[in-house]
């Protein structure tokens, strides 16, 4: 299961403990929904019975008013269903893979799998200026389904799944860097063979995969070099840090 899926969870559980919490030390809103369904329970047995009229419609009213009022007005409920919308409105494109898929199999269907030679256009040097670059607080990001022009990748995410395919670019000589602060959630990297890469990943929990070699990480950091790094002219270096998440560095 996605790590975002885990914490959504986990969060929607934390939320009702607290509203099935608060609706115990509460015995007013108690005696409401008990008194409302007992009340709604007399009128279906009155349906049953074709004891139908004015008397069985307020009784089925007032039940559901008995139990619908102390439900509204409290908060838990409320956030409860705030979270869940702000979620699936993230994640609204991908709710089909997640309902059907695991995470490495969502990963396995994505984009470079299905490459498609297109001619790079080169173009004359231009002047060198600022950019500012919004980047979504939560949320899935893939970098790299179409062809882009390379420029260092350095970005901060609260929660969520990171693709990032360099086979949709060229990587220039020499150094290139890839910066990712990240809070939750699962970061896949894809390079191209015959560059260079250096790792500097530390992490509270997760994992690290990379050129074959995998390691657990409990709050470490943990540096490594791609095989024959010195021998490559392109270099890559990865900074990476994660509280809880899995990083993978494949060389295709």
């Amino acid at each position: 299961m996605p790590f975002a899926w885990r914490i959504f969870l986990i969060l929607e559980a934390i939320i009702f403990g607290t509203f099935i919490w608060q609706m115990i030390m509460i015995p007013g809103n108690l005696v409401f929904i008990i008194a409302g369904i007992l009340v709604l329970v007399w009128a279906s047995k009155r349906r049953r019975k074709n004891l139908m009229g004015a008397w069985t419609t307020l009784l089925t009213m007032t039940g559901c008013v008995s139990v619908a009022v102390p439900l509204l007005i409290n908060f838990s409920l409320w956030l409860m269903v705030i979270v869940a919308v702000v979620f699936l409105a993230l994640n609204h494109n991908r709710m089909g893979q997640f309902t059907s898929r695991n995470l490495n199999q969502l990963f396995d269907n994505t984009p470079w799998r299905k490459k498609k030679f297109i001619p790079v256009n080169a173009k004359e040097p231009t002047a060198k200026k600022a950019t500012i670059k919004r980047h979504s607080w939560f949320g899935h990001q893939t970098i790299g389904t179409n062809i882009f022009e390379w420029d260092d990748i350095n970005f901060a995410v609260a929660a969520g799944d990171t693709i990032i395919d360099l086979g949709s670019t060229i990587l220039p000589k020499d150094d290139n860097h890839i910066v990712i602060r990240k809070g939750v959630g699962k970061t896949r990297i894809l390079v191209p063979v015959g560059t260079g890469v250096y790792l500097n990943h530390s992490a509270m929990f997760g994992s690290v995969t990379i050129d074959n070699q995998h390691y657990n990480l409990k709050n470490e950091s943990i540096q490594l070099y791609s095989t024959n790094y010195d021998e490559e002219s392109r270099h890559l270096k990865i900074i990476t840090n994660v509280m809880i998440g899995d990083l993978e560095v494949i060389l295709v």
